[in-house]
C-alpha cells in the first residue's frame, strides 16, 4: 500500500483527491463571503455561528491544512521524480516543451499560490482568531480595512485578484490532469465533467473577484 502510495501514479491520484477537496472548501468559503453583499449585520451573524462551533471549525481546519500539505508535497516530489527521469534531448520535441511549461508554470502558479494563502492567513484569518479588533470594528469591518493585508487596501486588492486568477488556471489544467489520472474518456461523461469543472475554474474564482472589486468599488461598504 505504501508503496503505491509513493509511486507515480499514487501521487497522481493524491494530488487530484487533495486537489478536488481544496476546490469544494473554496465553493464553502465562497458562500460564507458572499454574505458580505447581505451587509455587516448578516455577515457577522453568519461568522458568530462559526464562532459557537469552533472546536468542529478546528479540526475542519486541522483536516485542511494535511489536505494542502498532501497536495504540496506530492506536486514538489512528482516535480522533482519528472526532472530527473527526462531524458537528454538533442531533436525539438514540441509535446515534451509543452509538457515542461505547463509543469514550470503549474510550479509557478502554486508557488504564488501558497504565497497568497500566507498573507490570508497572517492578516485576516489570524486577525480573527486572536479578536485583535479595533474599538467598535466587527468582522464585517476587518475585511474592509484600508491597511496592507485586508481588501480596502487597493495594492493588497490586485495581489488578491492576481492570485484568484492564478487559482482558477491551477484549477483548470489540475482537473484536465485529474480526468487523465483517472482515464475518464467517456465523451459524455468528459462533457459533464467539462462544465463541473467550469463551475470550480471559472464562476467560483469569477465571484471571489467580483468580492473584492466590489469592496474596492464601494459596493460593499
Amino acid at each position: 500500500m505504501m508503496k503505491f502510495l509513493f509511486s507515480t501514479i499514487g501521487q497522481k491520484i493524491q494530488i487530484a483527491l487533495s486537489g478536488i477537496l481544496l476546490s469544494i472548501f473554496l465553493l464553502f468559503h465562497l458562500i460564507n463571503n458572499l454574505a458580505l453583499f447581505a451587509g455587516p449585520d448578516t455577515f457577522n451573524a453568519m461568522v458568530g455561528i462559526l464562532e459557537s462551533i469552533k472546536p468542529i471549525i478546528r479540526i475542519m481546519e486541522f483536516g485542511l491544512l494535511l489536505v494542502l500539505l498532501m497536495h504540496v508535497v506530492n506536486a514538489l516530489n512528482l516535480n522533482y521524480k519528472n526532472q530527473q527521469a527526462k531524458p537528454t534531448q538533442y531533436a525539438y520535441d514540441a509535446q515534451s516543451e509543452i509538457t515542461t511549461l505547463n509543469s514550470r508554470t503549474m510550479a509557478v502558479s502554486g508557488t504564488i499560490i501558497l504565497l497568497f494563502f500566507i498573507v490570508h492567513l497572517s492578516y485576516i484569518w489570524y486577525t480573527y482568531q486572536v479578536h485583535s479588533f479595533l474599538p467598535g470594528e466587527t468582522y464585517y469591518d476587518v475585511i474592509l480595512r484600508n491597511k496592507l493585508g485586508f481588501l480596502g487596501h487597493f495594492p493588497t486588492a490586485l495581489f488578491y485578484i492576481l492570485s484568484i486568477v492564478l487559482i482558477a488556471f491551477h484549477i483548470k489544467h489540475g482537473f484536465q490532469s485529474s480526468l487523465k489520472t483517472f482515464g475518464i474518456i467517456s465523451k459524455s461523461k468528459l462533457f459533464l465533467l467539462n462544465y463541473l469543472g467550469f463551475v470550480f475554474w471559472g464562476i467560483i474564482p469569477s465571484l471571489f473577484i467580483i468580492i473584492v472589486l466590489s469592496i474596492q468599488l464601494g459596493i460593499i461598504k
